[in-house]
């Protein structure tokens, strides 16, 4: 592999155990190639799951719960990451994920996409839909899945 061939690398989680198994590899080639890890959270707010079949929006207080929820656990993973010496930064954008996904690789310059293919149950699962097959569909870098089985 060509030297600085994945300098930016991001990894998706939605704060399942089952995407957190992304990390492993994403380290392990951040490390090879002394990468910069960008953690990306969607978060995923149960109003917002239901708006699309008419059952309302998610309130204020309730984006902003789910948006610091956010940000605290990615800063938890950021210092695990640190901590084993790989360098590290935290996103935390609202919206479509395969979109924001797509969009945060295009605007950071993101050489490699980590993510797991599975993640979380119910509405989270019904919202989130297919991500990994948009975000393959619609990439234009490399993508690493990591199939996860429970």
């Amino acid at each position: 592999m060509e030297a600085g061939m994945f300098q930016k690398i991001l990894v998706t989680l939605d704060g399942s155990e089952f995407a957190e198994r992304a990390l492993g590899p994403a380290a392990q080639i951040a490390k090879e190639f002394h990468s910069k890890i960008t953690l990306l959270r969607i978060p995923v707010i149960e109003a917002q799951v239901a708006a699309p079949y008419g059952i309302g929006l998610p309130s204020e207080p309730d984006v902003k719960r789910s948006h610091d929820e956010a940000e605290s656990y990615l800063y938890s993973i950021q210092m695990r990451l640190l901590g084993s010496g790989v360098a590290a930064r935290t996103e935390v954008v609202s919206g479509v994920p395969a979109d924001v996904i797509l969009d945060v690789a295009e605007a950071e310059r993101i050489d490699l996409i980590v993510m797991s293919t599975h993640g979380r149950s119910g509405l989270s699962r019904l919202f989130y839909g297919s991500v990994a097959e948009s975000v393959l569909r619609g990439a234009s870098i490399p993508v690493l899945l990591i199939p996860i089985k429970e």
